[in-house]
């Protein structure tokens, strides 16, 4: 198999990984409290996590479209928040779209350094 249809194939994968990560975001932001997945005793680190991952999935899928993923990013954050105060059991809070943009930013950078090593590999390899 060639290499181009190997990375076509890989960016096929990570560009639905990425969206599948942002619709499970949506949802987990949205639902009911009591249907809400708990995975660790401090939900802000589950924020981070999932923030950051899908960040960082946006913009290796896309990275010709890192403006658009940063700005979208802050928006996404932003508008779940709004979203939850429209819902009975959840409460949108200032201090949660911080860590939700600042996490999804963290996570996009990070995406921006993985793409840019990748075009340059011998330059990171002779550091």
């Amino acid at each position: 198999m060639s290499t181009i249809r190997t990375d076509t194939r890989w960016l096929g994968l990570a560009r639905l990984a990425a969206w599948i990560l942002v619709a499970f975001i949506v949802a987990v932001t949205l639902v009911p409290i009591g249907l809400r997945p708990v995975v660790t005793a401090n939900p802000s680190i589950e924020r981070i996590a999932a923030y950051a991952l899908a960040g960082l999935m946006m913009m290796v899928s896309y990275p010709r479209h890192w403006r658009q993923i940063l700005i979208g990013s802050v928006l996404l954050a932003g508008a779940l928040e709004a979203a939850q105060t429209l819902t009975s059991t959840r409460h949108g809070r200032f201090e949660d779209f911080l860590v939700k943009a600042g996490a999804a930013l963290a996570g996009a950078v990070a995406g921006l350094a993985i793409v840019a090593g990748r075009r340059r590999p011998g330059r990171l390899a002779d550091r």
